[in-house]
């Protein structure tokens, strides 16, 4: 399912990527550049953890980039091991910083990850998403 920056108001977007457990993909309008985040909130004391999609594991091959501190402050984390100066680190520090200032992204996509309507695994290729079916499983259909 697509979220239109524009249209969705940013308190909106910023309440489903601090929700606890938001996996979503962002796409550059202007590059075509997409890194899928995941947003997690382990306890009601932790910060939120961001981390992006490295591997073809669309679960589990996630990487850790930073935190959220309080819902407010994004920052890298000295134990990622990806640069801060990598596309992906400061593609997650400029959607999140804007996102948790309320501010709206704009030239960019964002997708909430659904589910294949086939196999039932996890989307993150957003025309996956958009059809409800993976990449794998269309070419079975």
């Amino acid at each position: 399912m697509k979220f239109d920056p524009a249209k969705l108001a940013p308190s909106a977007l910023a309440a489903f990527i601090l929700a606890g457990n938001a996996t979503f993909t962002v796409r550059s309008e202007q590059t075509g550049n997409r890194f899928t985040f995941k947003v997690r909130k382990p306890s009601d004391t932790s910060p939120h953890f961001v981390s992006v999609l490295t591997g073809a594991d669309n679960e589990n091959d996630f990487s850790f980039l930073g935190s959220i501190f309080g819902g407010k402050v994004y920052s890298h984390g000295s134990r990622s091991k990806i640069s801060s100066e990598s596309l992906s680190a400061k593609a997650a520090k400029w959607v999140v910083s804007k996102v948790i200032k309320g501010e709206t992204l704009s030239g960019c996509e964002v997708w909430h990850a659904g589910k294949c309507g086939r196999c039932g695994r996890k989307l993150t290729v957003p025309e996956s998403i958009e059809t409800g079916i993976g990449p794998e499983c269309a070419t079975k259909l």
